[in-house]
């Protein structure tokens, strides 16, 4: 299999993946947030929000670390299993630190009281990814295995969901529910590499720490700051305000994290293979890959914002009901950063993690988090759900802007045509959703006629701006 073919195949495997990711919110979301209401669903994301930082510092900056430097040793064995054996000894101590910091924030912070065992079943999901080690899938690429255990997996916990979740008082076994997907799939992985990679990794003294500890510490502070600005809106509107507020928020940015999912699904296949190609192909090789991935990112980001900031609150309505309906407004203000979020995600994790550039990553990260934080206090006492999601798209800008100086000099970005197509698909679903809400149509109708005349018309542009693409494409399928 040629690069550019197992490249494609591992991005439609990984896109697959977060369809999925997708799928099973849009089916288990309109049912649990019915259920549970604004402040049960609202209290879940709090604490939720408060495991995220947990699992942030019992992850470190190991995942993008260990594929980057993973994928330089996997053809030989024995270096691989020594490497594998230091990343897991380092990932079981910052483990034992993350436990230690949830224990102290239980027991000294008043405002956890009463989230003692929501806290500790949800955050079961930390000690079994540590065990899990799934970054190894990633080092060989595996995104096949990865994605069918991801489906499965999370299949038989939407089952779950539906069989235990019936009333407010249940919201204990929604958070179950939601963490048994990740606790089987880490439990499943540690037979399967073993078996299939015949890698063993195992606690030892000898972690290397001077060589392994520096660049996963500089990924770390980026990771705190990127774990910071995704979900201090929440714990802040948590703080601040309430369970209520918490929920809808919560609500909108369920949608955003979907379709932004979605959108990265390509860029997370890319980082091993860029950073092994760097050794092994000339930079003019390297940075027209680059382009030809930013170049397909915003012609598909450009009109996705465009339609979820058209029919939020249809979304809204149809999925959540009438008591999460407020959060329209910061779904449309979320759907613009869309936008930003995908194209830092590529400056950031794909250029310049895969070019060595912790330190850049960190500092893009950790001054996007510092303005989502301060900007957070200030505004949302006033502005509640709306502030949270305009300090998160001033962030994404921020993060855009500083990743673009960074890597101006390493990456000649050649992007003019295609964002003048993705500029007018932008104008042109604008127009199509407000057309189509002047007929005062239904809720579902509205949101089918929106995304059926928006893609025809998004397809009718590439064709127009990009005939080569459409020809790629016809000869894929004729293939």
């Amino acid at each position: 299999m040629s690069r550019t073919s197992s490249l494609r195949k591992n991005a439609a495997l990984n896109t697959v993946k977060q369809i999925c990711t997708i799928i099973y919110p849009m089916i288990t979301f309109p049912y649990v947030s019915r259920v549970l209401g604004t402040y049960y669903y609202g209290k879940i994301s709090f604490s939720n929000s408060i495991v995220s930082y947990i699992l942030m510092i019992a992850a470190l900056g190991i995942t993008n670390y260990s594929i980057r430097e993973g994928t330089r040793v996997r053809n030989d064995h024995e270096k691989l299993q020594k490497f594998c054996n230091q990343i897991f000894s380092i990932n079981i101590c910052s483990t034992i630190v993350a436990y230690a910091v949830l224990f102290l924030l239980i027991l000294f912070w008043p405002k956890l009281d009463g989230y003692t065992i929501l806290l500790l079943i949800q955050s079961v999901t930390v000690v079994f990814t540590t065990i899990g080690t799934d970054w190894i899938n990633s080092i060989y690429e595996d995104y096949e295995y990865i994605t069918i255990r991801y489906i499965i997996c999370q299949g038989v916990a939407v089952l779950l969901m539906f069989l235990l979740v019936k009333s407010k008082e249940d919201y204990l076994f929604y958070a179950f529910t939601s963490s048994f997907g990740t606790v089987l799939a880490n439990i499943m992985n540690v037979g399967y590499i073993r078996k299939h990679y015949d890698l063993h990794p195992r606690f030892t003294i000898h972690m290397d720490v001077k060589r392994n500890l520096e660049p996963i510490l500089l990924l770390f502070g980026s990771s705190i700051a990127t774990t910071i600005y995704v979900n201090s809106d929440v714990t802040i509107l948590g703080i601040l305000k309430d369970e209520n507020e918490v929920g809808l928020y919560s609500a909108s940015s369920k949608f955003y994290s979907m379709v932004k999912q979605m959108l990265n699904a390509s860029l997370t296949v890319a980082i091993p293979r860029i950073s092994s190609e760097r050794a092994r192909y000339g930079i003019e090789t390297v940075n027209s890959h680059l382009n030809h991935i930013l170049s397909n990112l915003i012609i598909f980001s450009f009109p996705a914002a465009a339609g979820l900031f058209g029919i939020s609150k249809e979304l809204i309505l149809l999925f959540c009901g009438a008591e999460f309906e407020p959060a329209y407004t910061s779904l449309e203000i979320l759907s613009v950063s869309l936008i930003f979020a995908t194209m830092g995600c590529f400056f950031v994790n794909v250029v310049m993690i895969s070019f060595g550039m912790e330190k850049n990553v960190l500092l893009s990260t950790f001054s996007s988090a510092i303005l989502n934080i301060s900007l957070n206090f200030v505004l949302i006492p006033q502005w509640g759900q709306n502030a949270a999601a305009l300090t998160t798209l001033m962030s994404e800008i921020l993060v855009v802007v500083m990743g673009f100086l960074f890597t101006r000099h390493t990456v000649n970005i050649r992007i003019g045509k295609m964002f003048a197509c993705a500029l007018l698909e932008f104008i042109a679903v604008v127009i199509i959703c407000r057309l189509i809400h002047m007929l005062g149509l239904g809720t579902l109708l509205t949101i089918i006629l929106c995304v059926v005349l928006s893609l025809l018309a998004c397809a009718a542009i590439i064709a127009v701006f990009d005939k080569e693409k459409i020809k790629e494409i016809l000869k894929r399928k004729k293939s």
